[in-house]
């Protein structure tokens, strides 16, 4: 049976005599065994340590990433939110341009080209997880590309019939009859400035200087240059087609009754006359006898 011990001869110098040390086979094992198991947890705890590190500084690389990433998306919500507000004034300008040509007017079902979703640069947009908010984005971008396509259509249809109907065009209304001052009354109901009751104002009043001139909108001819109750000194043109202007409260009348009249030219000078507060033009559209909102035949001055 092998030795249960291990002898070791020790010798502190060739000529000291040499002493015998005996270890059990089992210690000696033991503590080899506990050796190994010392450097494997040492190597273990260094591998964890090192993959923490590692872990800690790839954390903070894909963070500035992230916050980079979501600077970078906040900025396209907004270039995005921009264009959809130029949308917005282009359909608007479009709308206008449908009336002068005679066009029914998009319908709105149609404008919005099937897809929802929540108000470009909306609060909400920004707490969505990064996915969720590339998804919402692309989703507006698609939506103004079609909105794009369906208003370029719109414009080339206008075009058209704008070509076709140049010299009737001229009849229409189409220009503000200053052009100076601001508009101080809108076409709608709103407070009588007498009264204070609530009535419907069946024209725009544009506020400026006495004696600003006041143009016609459109060719045509003066079927009326009178005082009128109410409305003081005021011009009546007939477009023809059904169409009639009005301007009141002037100051000074240029045109009488019968006079053929153009676009731009000046018929009236502003001013006060009548039942008003201040100098301004009271300005309506009739088509065929029922008032229309002027504002919705103006189009841009530039």
């Amino acid at each position: 049976m092998a030795s249960e011990k291990i002898t070791l001869i020790v010798m502190h110098s060739p000529k000291s005599a040499p002493k015998s040390i005996s270890i059990s086979r089992r210690l000696v094992i033991g503590l080899l065994c506990v050796t190994a198991g010392l450097i494997c947890m040492s190597i273990v705890l260094g591998l964890r340590s090192y993959t923490g590190v590692v872990k800690t500084a790839r954390l903070g690389h894909l963070e500035k990433e992230n916050e980079a990433l979501r600077t970078e998306i906040t900025q396209l919500s907004g270039k995005v939110a921009r264009c959809e507000r130029e949308m917005s004034k282009h359909a608007d300008f479009e709308e206008r341009m449908r009336i002068l040509a005679d066009l029914e007017p998009m319908d709105e079902d149609v404008w919005k080209v099937g897809i929802g979703g929540p108000a470009l640069g909306g609060p909400d947009r920004l707490s969505q997880p990064v996915s969720g908010t590339l998804t919402s984005m692309n989703e507006d971008v698609d939506r103004l590309l079609r909105q794009i396509r369906l208003q370029r259509d719109s414009f080339d249809e206008i075009l058209g019939r704008l070509k076709e109907r140049s010299e009737e065009l001229k009849y229409v209304p189409s220009i503000r009859p200053v052009d100076v001052g601001f508009i101080s009354s809108y076409f709608g109901k709103r407070k009588d400035p007498f009264t204070g009751r609530y009535t419907r104002h069946e024209g725009v009043d544009f506020s400026a200087r006495r004696g600003s001139p006041i143009y016609a909108t459109a060719n045509g001819t003066v079927v009326s240059a009178k005082y009128e109750r109410g409305y003081g000194y005021t011009v009546k043109i007939d477009h023809g087609n059904g169409i009639m202007t009005k301007y009141a409260h002037n100051d000074k009348m240029l045109v009488k009754k019968g006079n053929a009249v153009e676009r731009g030219q000046v018929i009236a000078h502003l001013g006060n006359s009548g039942r008003s507060t201040a100098p301004h033009v009271h300005y309506e559209v009739q088509v065929n006898g029922v008032p229309q909102n002027p504002l919705k035949y103006m189009l841009p001055s530039d």
